[in-house]
């Protein structure tokens, strides 16, 4: 099972602040299948990138097969 719940991702300089992922809620549920579409700049790859743990976020809860995500540290 995955569950996002307003879940950020906010890329940030020391002029601007861009959201690449901004209240985005999403749960997937045991044997169900998705497809991940949108136009160019909409944030597909962020998404699979932080739902296969290669990428932080910034704000929100992700659950992946009901663990907080937030708890696991990368491996050196």
């Amino acid at each position: 099972m995955l569950k996002m719940t307003h879940l950020q991702k906010v890329y940030r300089t020391h002029l601007i602040e861009t959201y690449a992922l901004r209240d985005f809620s999403i749960q997937v549920r045991e044997g169900e299948f998705v497809a991940v579409t949108g136009p160019s700049g909409s944030g597909k790859t962020t998404f699979l990138n932080i739902a296969g743990l290669l990428e932080e976020f910034t704000g929100g809860q992700y659950q992946l097969d009901g663990v907080d995500v937030a708890w696991i540290s990368p491996r050196a």
